[in-house]
């Protein structure tokens, strides 16, 4: 009897650690692959004709950059941007701004002093909103 109940719970023990040991490769091959920096987001990011802001709210070339030196005249907006510093060895920062009626993408790499907002070119053709005063 002693010998059933040893084999029994031997069974159910190796079983329930099968079963741990599986089921997060079975759960993740149900989610599928996982999307990773190309993803979705800097698609978005990239289909878009981007421009600066300016100081003054105006937005301004994104020939601008060529200030900055050669290596960044060709820039079409913030992902390439922000993959240009990184192949340049600065630690380059995209930040997307969805609040306001003037959303931007901002890159930042402050070991390349290079802190930049990226509107899109539709948004600025519009005229920049009014604060109320109160």
């Amino acid at each position: 009897m002693m010998e059933r109940e040893t084999i029994g719970s031997n069974v159910f023990s190796r079983t329930l650690g099968l079963a741990v040991l599986v089921a997060p490769l079975i759960v993740g091959a149900a989610q599928g692959p996982k999307q990773g920096r190309a993803g979705p987001q800097t698609d978005k990011l990239d289909s878009a004709t981007w421009l600066l802001a300016g100081r003054e709210g105006q937005c301004v070339p994104l020939s601008l950059l060529a200030k900055r030196g050669p290596a960044y005249a060709e820039i079409k907006g913030p992902t390439d941007l922000a993959e240009k510093l990184r192949a340049n060895g600065h630690a380059a920062e995209v930040k997307e701004f969805k609040a306001g009626t003037r959303p931007a993408v901002e890159v930042r790499a402050p070991s390349a002093g290079i802190y930049v907002m990226f509107i899109k070119k539709e948004l600025c053709d519009k005229a920049a909103p009014v604060p109320e005063k109160k």
